[in-house]
């Protein structure tokens, strides 16, 4: 029934105009990684931290679930399971390896959809758009022949998933944090992580997968979609080490920004990201197995997203316009994580001459619920 209904769909698109493959053509374009954790880097460096750091935990857990769960199941791609389909050349080109579940949708209701969450009640019209983004976005999927309508739906179910638990998680650091100031669980969070992106990567290095030929030619290479848990695994890791790092000893903050101080940190942060990128690229491919330099890429370059490019966020403010906001931030613990100054962090600043803030950017004038969500 699922290869009927991307047939179709097939029929339909060759029947209509050109601009309409092309309109669902962008969205799958905008709804690739790259693109989506670069809308959410900006919002945590220039918009609104607590909404960034949501969107960016989301997606690391959405993209780390969906690439072990392809390497799991194993699923082909629909013009492989059916001669019949013929998906649309340019969508391919980012259409390779195994189909379930679908990558672009995840990502996508990830990212989107939190923004959609956290703006549901202040900002309804960000919903709106988030949310037929999303729409559009999955339906692309099966229109451009490229995913099956189960792998779209498994995708948005891992997507509305992710954002419960993310939403769950950050409300138990709140409250723990709240009665327990200086007692934080974020080095247990930090170790969690890390043991689940090894067990996850144990996995899929060691398991068997299908070794299926057509014409000679071997129809999934293993080690291409082992490439992208390894990258999936990299990036949850480096988010959560990041986060771990800004929340201990940097504590940025997006209150009270100029635009040209927005302006100014989303061009640091873009050339920064864009720099490390391509450096680890270079040097590990260089000295390291190719696997493994995919992973270490992908979380050295989330450390520095997350916690070396809003560590320079104090140096930028004292030549922009708000030194004293951000160097008032820097060296204690991150409130826009719900975070209360612990006793150490009070006696050091009281030793440097200052009096400790308890000042939190869940309270911030972004785009997010007044109760903090």
């Amino acid at each position: 029934m699922d290869i009927q209904y991307l047939l179709a769909l097939q029929g339909a698109r060759e029947s209509l105009p050109g601009f309409i493959e092309q309109f669902f053509l962008w969205f799958s374009f905008v709804a690739d990684g790259p693109a989506l954790v670069a809308l959410a880097l900006i919002v945590y460096w220039c918009v609104d931290k607590r909404a960034g750091q949501f969107a960016c935990a989301c997606f690391a857990a959405g993209n780390f679930v969906t690439q072990l769960a392809k390497n799991l199941v194993c699923v082909y791609r629909p013009w492989i399971r059916s001669e019949a389909v013929v998906p649309t050349a340019d969508a391919i080109e980012g259409a390779g390896g195994y189909s379930f579940p679908s990558g672009h949708t995840t990502g996508a209701g990830t990212v989107l959809g939190s923004f959609a969450w956290l703006a549901r009640k202040r900002h309804v019209w960000i919903t709106v758009v988030c949310v037929v983004a999303v729409l559009i976005i999955a339906f692309s999927r099966n229109f451009l022949g490229v995913h099956t309508p189960q792998d779209v739906l498994v995708g948005l179910l891992i997507a509305v998933c992710m954002i419960a638990l993310t939403q769950l998680f950050f409300r138990w650091l709140d409250r723990y944090d709240a009665l327990m100031p200086g007692h934080s669980k974020d080095v247990m969070v930090l170790v969690l992580v890390f043991l689940v992106c090894i067990a996850s990567l144990v996995i899929v290095t060691l398991k068997p997968y299908p070794m299926d030929y057509v014409d000679g030619v071997l129809l999934v290479d293993p080690e291409s979609m082992q490439k992208g848990s390894y990258e999936a695994a990299g990036a949850f890791m480096g988010m959560a080490l990041g986060w771990f790092l800004e929340r201990r000893f940097v504590g940025f903050s997006t209150d009270g920004l100029e635009l040209r101080e927005r302006v100014v940190r989303g061009i640091v942060g873009a050339v920064i990201a864009g720099a490390v990128y391509v450096l680890c690229d270079v040097a590990f491919k260089a000295v390291l197995p190719y696997l493994w330099a995919k992973y270490l890429e992908m979380l050295v370059l989330c450390v520095v997203a997350l916690w070396a490019v809003p560590l320079l966020f104090g140096w930028i403010g004292t030549r922009f316009g708000g030194g004293a906001r951000e160097a008032a931030s820097v060296g204690r613990r991150s409130a826009g994580d719900g975070m209360r100054p612990s006793a150490h962090d009070g006696a050091a600043e009281a030793g440097r001459g200052r009096r400790p803030s308890v000042r939190s950017d869940r309270h911030s004038q972004g785009f997010r619920d007044e109760d903090g969500e």
